[in-house]
């Protein structure tokens, strides 16, 4: 799924994500990072992928992130969704801990990558969705 944001008709953000699954690079990484428990109850079973989420610095703090963030929640059809960040950016971190999110583990993603951290939240899911 893919959701775009517009503010006066320029794009003010975007996120998207998938459902995750055994074999997918993210889904590997994430799992070598995670205990046998955590990945019992994350990653085994079906669960939803936020792959991206921006908004324009020159739009951010607005509640657009929330709110992109927010619809993707609700129009996946998975009750946990998983996400990663770079550990060092404080701003992202912030930002997810205010909309419910947990930090669960350290993530390498390999050579080439910064620290990573992925995340994880347990959301509603209405029937029929």
């Amino acid at each position: 799924m893919f959701l775009v944001a517009r503010e006066a008709g320029e794009v003010a953000g975007f996120g998207y994500g998938y459902t995750g699954a055994p074999g997918q690079w993210w889904t590997e990484n994430v799992a070598r990072s995670l205990t046998a428990a955590q990945r019992a109850e994350w990653i085994e079973q079906p669960h939803y992928e936020i792959v991206e989420l921006h908004v324009r610095p020159s739009c951010q703090r607005r509640g657009i992130g929330s709110a992109l963030l927010a619809q993707l929640l609700t129009r996946q059809p998975h009750d946990r969704v998983l996400l990663s960040t770079q550990t060092g950016s404080r701003k992202a971190r912030n930002f997810y801990a205010k909309n419910g999110w947990s930090e669960l583990a350290s993530v390498d993603f390999g050579p080439g990558y910064p620290p990573y951290l992925v995340l994880g939240r347990r959301v509603e899911q209405v029937p029929g969705t």
